[in-house]
């Protein structure tokens, strides 16, 4: 107190506690208010009507988990931002600038749509105040998607059906496809050959995407014997986009799918793996899903050693069915078809144009115009006599 008289030092000592308290209590209500502007408030009522609106889905469990790594994940969440912690209308644009340094290109675009959403319900708290715009976000160079040859998919096909012994182009009953070899310890065994074989011209003929094979269930296809075909109708399409039927447009598929039906005891049921749990029958999540990618795998390592790992999985397989029947059938990407065979797809005539047509007709504009040029013979030295 600077001061040896004990009464202004205990006069002074109330003065400096009576300062403090009023300090602390501002602090408190600085703290208290800070609290419920911040970013880590906001995202509470973000998270909680995310996933109120996951409740209905199949994949709730992996959606709602996807959500919170967006916030909570140590690599690349938000919460672990000091940003995320302050009022939100102190948020700078260099704080945006220095998150965004830290991210890969994959995870720019998603973690900006979560801080749009977050700041868009921040505006009921500050009105009139202007949050940080975004840093550009350089997309990554187009290319074309991977795909296999015609001749690399029936070799891969070829393949698979002999690491199944030749079982997966038999005719089967439900009890012959029952009796055939499995492995606890090895995903590598006949019955998982020849479901693997199943599941890939399922999936082949009707267009589907890798996360409707585990999924697919026997009711979901409709016999129409007069036009000799199986229409499917998708019940659970991509992130709730409207029901379509959809048709094969090979006419293998449907001695192809009457023969797999064969092998198929209910009436109802999954159709792909029907042994394998699904995980709300306690089963482990996504197991159909990574079996079938590890199998597929497998076989194209055997038959195909140069074809890249890293794009081969289920997804290749709709890229493959989507490129053959265009190079097949040009009509399918014209004006008048385009609609129709996307519909038919569960996708749009735009992803059509971009991934696979624009490729399409670039080849085959280079090898018209390379059999207008004259060939020329380098390094061919005439042998004199």
């Amino acid at each position: 107190t600077k001061t040896t008289d004990a009464r202004q030092a205990s006069l002074y000592a109330v003065s400096w506690v009576k300062e403090k308290q009023r300090e602390l209590a501002e602090k408190c209500i600085e703290i208290s208010t800070v609290k419920t502007k911040c970013l880590e408030y906001y995202w509470d009522e973000f998270f909680t009507t995310k996933q109120a609106s996951y409740e209905t889905r199949k994949s709730k469990t992996k959606l709602i988990r996807d959500e919170k790594l967006k916030w909570h994940s140590p690599k690349y969440g938000i919460g672990k931002e000091d940003f995320a912690r302050i009022s939100a209308d102190k948020i700078t644009r260099n704080h945006i600038v220095k998150y965004f340094a830290s991210l890969s290109n994959g995870m720019k675009a998603q973690q900006k749509t979560v801080l749009k959403a977050l700041f868009q319900i921040a505006e009921n708290d500050f009105v009139g105040h202007t949050f940080p715009s975004f840093p550009p976000i350089t997309k990554p160079q187009e290319k074309q998607v991977t795909h296999f040859e015609k001749d690399e998919w029936q070799l891969v096909m070829e393949t698979i059906n002999e690491l199944s012994f030749g079982a997966a182009k038999s005719d089967l009953s439900y009890e012959a496809y029952m009796e055939l070899e499995t492995k606890k310890a090895n995903r590598q065994h006949q019955r998982n050959w020849v479901d693997l074989y199943d599941a890939m011209y399922v999936n082949y003929f009707w267009f589907l995407r890798s996360q409707d094979t585990q999924r697919l269930r026997i009711e979901w296809f409709k016999e129409d014997k007069k036009s000799k075909d199986f229409i499917c109708r998708n019940e659970e399409p991509k992130s709730d986009r409207r029901i379509e039927n959809t048709i094969s447009l090979n006419k293998g598929s449907y001695e192809f799918f009457k023969r797999l039906l064969k092998r198929r005891q209910p009436k109802q049921g999954y159709l792909i793996c029907p042994n394998t749990l699904r995980e709300s029958e306690g089963g482990q999540e996504n197991k159909v899903r990574d079996d079938l990618n590890f199998l597929l795998k497998k076989a194209v390592q055997k038959c195909l050693p140069d074809f890249d790992m890293r794009e081969c999985d289920f997804t290749t397989i709709r890229h493959t069915t989507f490129r053959h029947h265009l190079e097949d059938d040009p009509s399918l990407g014209d004006a008048t078809n385009i609609q129709a065979f996307a519909n038919n797809g569960l996708t749009s005539p735009d992803m059509l144009r971009k991934t696979y047509i624009k490729y399409i007709s670039r080849e085959t504009d280079l090898r018209k115009s390379s059999k207008k040029i004259k060939t020329q013979f380098a390094l061919i030295k005439k042998v004199e006599l």
